[in-house]
């Protein structure tokens, strides 16, 4: 199916290395068409994700689904990476050669359960999980990807290794970074990642998204009956939302390319209880690192304000982060070169009708599926999308590069 050969730009990047340099253009052929036999295969992978729906750290429905399919592949699996239940890596080695590494995310967003197919709001499960980032379709590529890939090198005797995993808890930005501390990628050559997107491309360099970081901070009171002793209370829902004002105040006098949101995770038990505990977790996003980690030095000094003011305690815990994502400029000119001669989906009527109806119904113009390739982009000059994602602290320390895929 040639809707399917645009999976193969990530798979075809491995194929300039030494290991593959046989008959670049035969070789490329063969895993074309490896990978078109399996579109039954793509398309249960991308389903099945989308119907488990789970949120950060609790993928292990799409854990078990995935690393037993890569296990019936010949893969090896590892789980448990770096302390946290549902991360897990799949190996497969056939000797000395090339160590290439699949991953794309696989967590799902809370309260976005939704009927696959469906325009308007209608949750599977009320309050459950759903995939509102397509993260279900882009593990999918890379699993499709790494099997082609080891099909390939046992039918030709290529040597090397293939290494698959996902991004948990990528909404959180809260595992890649683990993996790479755990060792992860210690003996990797490069890491092919692909995300969900509006077209077919790639990019080398800087790129346009934040630095962010996930912090929650939580205030502890004095606990007392509100209605006939509060004087002996000390509220930490007060101090919560203390420093929520003041950082709405000081918000203002920040530089306009900085984002920052906030939600309690935790107001109290009932209204005529004082709060002891509370709760509040804030993403700082900027276009540096210094700067993201300078929103939380002016945030520390905000909630010791509220602690004076409330006469509470506070303290902050680090849940999360993530760099600029980095892209190695010549993976990614490597990878626009298959991009260019594997080109767009051959997009059905059913599937441009579908897309403008989607379109319409969030109020975007109904433009459809794009039909040509976007651009090789280079380093940006201004960092400022907006958006954050975990995959930079990879990109920092490892050849890596990433494709946009619809």
């Amino acid at each position: 199916m040639h809707r399917l050969r645009f999976m193969a730009t990530l798979l075809l990047a491995s194929t300039t290395f030494s290991a593959f340099a046989q008959d670049s253009a035969a070789l490329k052929s063969e895993l074309a068409t490896l990978v078109d036999g399996k579109a039954k295969l793509t398309q249960e992978i991308v389903d099945s994700v989308f119907s488990f729906a789970e949120v950060g750290f609790h993928e292990y429905e799409t854990m078990r689904y995935l690393t037993g399919l890569l296990e019936e592949a010949g893969f090896s699996i590892e789980t448990g990476v770096a302390g946290m239940p549902t991360a897990w890596i799949a190996t497969w080695s056939n000797g000395e050669g090339p160590a290439i590494s699949f991953n794309s995310d696989v967590d799902g967003l809370p309260g976005l359960s939704q009927m696959p197919g469906v325009l308007e709001r209608m949750p599977q499960v009320e309050g459950a999980g759903g995939h509102g980032e397509g993260h279900n379709s882009g593990i999918a590529v890379s699993v499709t990807a790494a099997i082609a890939v080891k099909e390939l090198m046992e039918a030709e005797g290529l040597t090397g290794t293939l290494q698959v995993w996902p991004g948990i808890a990528e909404e959180a930005l809260a595992a890649k970074q683990w993996f790479v501390a755990a060792g992860a990628f210690d003996d990797i050559d490069v890491v092919l990642s692909n995300h969900v997107g509006n077209g077919l491309s790639t990019s080398w360099g800087l790129s346009n998204s934040m630095s962010v970081v996930s912090a929650e901070y939580t205030f502890t009171g004095v606990s007392a009956h509100g209605a006939v002793s509060p004087w002996v209370g000390r509220s930490a829902l007060d101090a919560v939302e203390l420093m929520n004002a003041g950082w709405n105040f000081r918000r203002e006098h920040l530089h306009p390319n900085q984002r920052s949101h906030y939600v309690i995770t935790n107001g109290g038990l009932q209204p005529n209880i004082v709060p002891d505990k509370a709760s509040v977790w804030y993403y700082f996003r900027n276009t540096s690192p210094q700067a993201a980690l300078e929103m939380v030095e002016i945030a520390d000094a905000i909630a010791e304000g509220a602690g004076h003011m409330t006469g509470t305690t506070w303290e902050r815990k680090v849940l999360g982060s993530g760099w600029p994502s980095h892209g190695n400029e010549v993976l990614a000119k490597t990878m626009y070169a298959n991009i260019e001669a594997v080109g767009m989906p051959d997009w059905s009527e059913d599937d441009q009708a579908y897309a403008k109806a989607v379109q319409e119904t969030v109020g975007a113009s109904p433009i459809g599926l794009r039909t040509e390739i976007g651009q090789l982009s280079g380093p940006v000059q201004q960092v400022g999308s907006g958006a954050s994602d975990d995959i930079g602290a990879v990109m920092w320390v490892l050849s890596s590069v990433s494709s946009i895929r619809s």
